[in-house]
């Protein structure tokens, strides 16, 4: 009995001792690559003049600038706003949503906290990583949009890209107002982790071999040390996307470049099958991170139109709006 006492203590003090020495290799890997914002290329596009400017407040007092757009057809058919992506701003939505106006929908589109014409976080530089920021911005579009005077009694749709889409699908997780999402290059903050730390530590680490030899769990464990210390230096709090993911109920359209070699395939292939709600993958050949617009064009548009029509159509006249 005591023998077996004193295996299991040793047994104890081994895997702590790996834990341990696996959390000071892992640390400055998983920092700098975890905590360095990549290089993605941002189109510039013309602001829109036919639109409403409007100012939202989120619940921590932080002024979200954005533009409401009317549909251009003769009635409305839903509401949509549209999440940009890291360094870009509301006028990153205008490849997406010419249709989707010409068909019957409203969309509105604002600059995330730290972008654009909206208030910034002293202390905090983005990184693509989604936090309590992104998703607090979200929350209060979705709040404006559904207390408008004219606001759809049915609730909204989402339509996110990149960092847009990752805090999109968090904001709307477990919110009923949320009709809808199309989700474009999805940035799983914990996948990612993982799969960074795999790809990069041959480069930044002497044992490089001992990393790779822990499984993904372990990583997973020591890779919330690097989230608080990254937290700490950006002066921000991540959140946990698969937590959100796994409380999606709402058709769920996702897009994904088939050469996406920043965010690879089977990452999102996961976080997909973590989704409850009716969920379609769509994988666009040729189309790299954030591509897949400019790839397919038309089918694109035509594609997410389609998705949005099922799942908010429901003709409403302007005039009955005003009403």
């Amino acid at each position: 009995m005591i023998e077996l006492l004193w295996f299991i203590v040793g047994l104890a003090g081994l895997l702590i001792f790996f834990y341990v020495l696996g959390g000071i290799l892992y640390l400055p890997v998983s920092t700098r690559v975890f905590g360095e914002a990549p290089w993605l290329p941002i189109a510039w596009h013309e602001p829109l003049d036919d639109g409403e400017n409007i100012e939202v407040f989120t619940s921590d007092g932080s002024l979200i600038s954005g533009t409401y757009l009317p549909t251009t057809a003769s009635s409305r058919r839903g509401v949509i706003a549209y999440c940009h992506e890291l360094n870009g701003n509301r006028w990153n939505a205008v490849p997406y949503i010419h249709d989707l106006r010409r068909c019957g929908f409203d969309v509105f589109t604002f600059d995330f906290r730290n972008h654009g014409y909206s208030d910034s976080v002293a202390g905090y530089d983005p990184l693509p990583w989604t936090t309590t920021y992104e998703v607090a911005d979200v929350r209060a579009v979705i709040d404006y949009l559904c207390s408008r005077s004219d606001a759809d009694p049915r609730g909204v749709g989402l339509l996110g890209v990149s960092k847009g889409a990752t805090a999109a699908m968090c904001a709307a997780a477990g919110d009923r107002r949320v009709r809808a999402m199309v989700l474009d290059s999805l940035c799983p903050t914990e996948r990612m982790q993982i799969h960074f730390t795999r790809r990069f530590m041959g480069i930044y680490a002497r044992f490089a071999g001992l990393l790779a030899s822990l499984p993904d769990v372990v990583l997973g464990t020591l890779g919330v040390w690097t989230k608080y210390l990254i937290q700490w230096r950006r002066n921000c709090r991540f959140v946990n996307v698969d937590q959100f993911a796994r409380q999606v109920r709402q058709p769920v359209l996702i897009i994904h470049g088939e050469r996406d070699s920043y965010v690879p395939l089977a990452v999102v292939r996961s976080l997909r099958n973590m989704i409850i709600g009716r969920t379609k993958l769509w994988v666009v050949p040729r189309a790299k991170h954030n591509g897949a617009v400019a790839v397919t064009r038309q089918i694109y548009h035509d594609r997410i139109s389609r998705f949005f029509e099922q799942h908010l159509a429901g003709a409403m006249r302007k005039e009955e709006i005003a009403a």
